[in-house]
């Protein structure tokens, strides 16, 4: 885990313009790693099975889907692990060197959330501090459970949906992936929470590039795609009925 001892004064990134490598350097970072999701440096010598994002290792479960979606290049602008009723969406942004940003980041979700009509809650679960918000749609309200993790130069911001949003013990396995994940920074500087970059691996960017191709080809969107892996669930297939036999 990243615990940081927190000089007398304290500085706010300007706007996310504020490069890490530029980031005040007056505190002491003390690190530990008892359980994740860990730092490349810190990262555990284990048999967990995971997939290389780039700027993340991250680990699917059995019985667990993984889902990213991806331009032509295999860039990927969102990942979603999902079992049952319940999915996990992961977002991982650059840092400060010796200062976390989740407090911040609270209040910026929670008034994004009220914002536009939707209620939050601070409370203290399994991750710390977590926010439980009610969001407000077409349909009614949705509930999410946010929760972040700093980290050495890194924050992971993990965003809890379905049923795992309003009852912890649900879903153990997505918590098994947070657990496990891991993050690779890198040592390039990076504008404070802006996203740290995530591309598929070569066999599965090419699956996302053909995908994309035949999509536009046959005049539809050919700019993103979907590409899925692990224990995801097939959609199931809705078959016409058969034609009842006329009366004579």
């Amino acid at each position: 885990m990243f615990r940081r001892r927190r000089s007398s004064k304290k500085q706010r990134p300007s706007e996310g313009a504020v490069l890490d490598s530029l980031a005040e350097s007056g505190e002491e970072v003390v690190r530990e790693t008892t359980e994740g999701p860990f730092d490349l440096a810190d990262a555990p010598e284990d048999d967990v099975r995971r997939i290389d994002l780039g700027a993340i290792r991250l680990p699917v479960p059995k019985g667990v889907g993984f889902q990213a979606q991806t331009d032509a290049k295999g860039n990927i602008s969102q990942v979603l692990l999902t079992t049952g009723a319940s999915a996990l969406q992961l977002l991982v942004r650059a840092a400060p060197r010796s200062e976390g940003i989740w407090e911040e980041m609270r209040e910026e979700l929670s008034g994004q959330v009220t914002g536009q009509g939707g209620q939050t809650q601070e409370i203290e679960g399994r991750w710390g501090t977590e926010i439980l918000a009610k969001l407000s749609t077409k349909k009614g309200t949705n509930t999410v459970r946010f929760v972040g993790v700093d980290g050495p130069r890194w924050f992971v911001q993990a965003t809890f949906q379905g049923k795992r949003a309003t009852d912890e013990d649900a879903a153990p396995e997505l918590d098994e992936a947070l657990r496990n994940l891991v993050v690779d920074r890198g040592s390039s500087a990076m504008p404070v929470r802006e996203p740290l970059p995530l591309k598929l691996p070569p066999k599965m960017a090419e699956e996302a590039a053909q995908r994309i191709a035949q999509r536009k080809a046959e005049g539809g969107d050919g700019s993103r795609a979907i590409v899925a892996a692990g224990d995801t669930p097939k959609p199931a297939v809705r078959r016409k009925p058969s034609p009842r036999p006329r009366r004579h």
